[in-house]
């Protein structure tokens, strides 16, 4: 995972891709799955592959709803959903989960931004 947000940060988005699908296939937890599912479904949505991005975040989803107690990783993913496909139903499941993201004690004004800005 560190060579994928290295390659990351350093603007290289299908290396990262690689990186993350490869840490995917050796997660150990489901949480470390659910993780890096979320981030191969961000990469691929960002290079343009929705089929991929859709099927990654899904299980990513998944997950969080069923075995990884990690309620901002949930919000992040339902949130990099909707990005997707432009899904109402979605960010306001995303601004719902956000909220209760912030009561954990996380500054989220951005993301509830931009989660308004989307909902009109």
């Amino acid at each position: 995972m560190s060579q994928a947000r290295e390659a990351r940060r350093a603007g290289d988005a299908a290396g990262a891709l690689a990186f993350y699908r490869e840490a995917a296939g050796l997660a150990a937890e489901p949480a470390e799955l659910a993780h890096c599912l979320r981030h191969v479904g961000d990469l691929a949505r960002e290079t343009g592959d929705a089929e991929t991005a859709r099927a990654a975040l899904d299980e990513a989803e998944r997950l969080y709803r069923g075995e990884v107690d990690d309620r901002l990783g949930l919000a992040n993913t339902v949130r990099l959903r909707a990005l997707l496909d432009d899904d109402k139903a979605r960010w306001r499941d995303a601004r719902a989960l956000y909220m209760i993201a912030a009561g954990d004690g996380w500054d989220l004004a951005d993301a509830l931004a931009e989660c308004d800005r989307h909902l009109g």
